[in-house]
């Protein structure tokens, strides 16, 4: 029975080479993927297909994440939940998942010995257009996680959905109600998203906001000091924030001015970061569910691999409110 060791002792190259060939490796020049395929043929080996053995297959994924140049907008998420989602979507293969951060001079295949890869997430990042043309013009799979872009697959929470449910939550509590969004500048299309989820639940609920008016954008979390908090908590008694962290710190400054929360004022963040469970009293928030949205984008992926299916453009995952003490 011929082995790939056969074929490259045949060629004078790797067996891991010759595997990266066989299995139409992006990487592989097409040349010598058709002189491995050829002399394969002569040699008469058979090679096992991916899709009936796919159990026992190990596939190599690369995890691109971002890298801010603020270190606590790593707080965010659960790196451990996306991990351990990535891997539980992959219901069919093993995988090695090889991690890298994102920058300027990322490039998705560093050099051609650095293993085949079979296929890319980028995790709460979008990829450069030049990335976007070299996994097209090799063919590689993707998924992006948490961004929404048009023509891309993408896995995405649904912001507005989430700000909604916060609103409709404040408007039974308060009748009152008199809300204001707090955010970051920097946080791009998840805090659009979230704001105008902000404008559109106010709007169905007849509550008065103007985008324009009613909602601060802050350099970052230095500049939310307790004199701009309140000069915010005099005019609003309900403090939308788009994150966990913003949230964290303007529940800080608001009870430093001692404004009583939620009595006086209300304060809820979104993500359910693993910074909330520090919040005194503890932040109503709406989950982001990294585990589910981890583990849809792997499945979405692995379709991609192994059954060369479609993958849809945009999938969104609910997140579920959580009530804290905040409001």
């Amino acid at each position: 029975m011929t082995t790939i060791t056969d074929i490259a002792e045949a060629l004078g190259i790797s067996p891991a080479t010759v595997s990266r060939a066989l299995n139409q490796s992006r990487i592989v020049s097409p040349e010598l993927s058709e002189k491995v395929n050829e002399t394969a043929k002569q040699l008469g080996y058979k090679k096992r297909s991916i899709r009936r053995h796919r159990g026992r297959a190990i596939l190599n994924i690369k995890l691109v994440l971002p890298r801010h140049q603020e270190p606590e907008r790593a707080l965010f998420y659960d790196l451990a939940a996306l991990i351990e989602g990535i891997r539980s979507g992959f219901k069919h293969c093993g995988i090695n998942l090889l991690c890298e951060t994102a920058s300027p001079k990322f490039k998705p295949y560093p050099h051609k010995k650095g293993g085949d890869l079979d296929g890319f997430i980028f995790a709460f990042n979008r990829p450069t257009t030049s990335t976007l043309n070299e996994l097209r013009t090799v063919g590689t799979p993707f998924v992006v996680l948490n961004r929404e872009i048009s023509g891309l697959p993408c896995v995405a929470s649904e912001n507005a959905k989430g700000i909604a449910d916060i609103v409709e939550h404040l408007k039974q509590r308060r009748r009152d109600l008199k809300p204001a969004f707090v955010s970051l500048d920097g946080l791009g299309q998840i805090g659009e998203e979230r704001l105008a989820g902000m404008v559109a639940a106010c709007a169905d609920h007849g509550l008065p906001f103007d985008a324009t008016v009613d909602a601060f954008h802050f350099d970052g979390t230095s500049s939310i000091t307790t004199e701009a908090v309140r000069s915010i908590a005099e005019k609003y008694n309900a403090l939308i924030c788009a994150n966990d962290i913003i949230g964290t710190v303007v529940v800080t400054e608001v009870d430093r001015l001692g404004i009583p929360i939620p009595a006086k004022v209300s304060v809820t963040g979104f993500d359910n970061s693993p910074l909330r469970k520090l919040s005194r009293p503890l932040l109503t928030t709406v989950s982001m569910p990294i585990g589910k949205l981890a583990s849809t984008a792997a499945s979405a992926l692995e379709s991609q691999i192994i059954e060369h299916k479609v993958p849809e453009e945009i999938v969104r995952i609910s997140g579920s409110l959580m009530v804290g003490e905040s409001s």
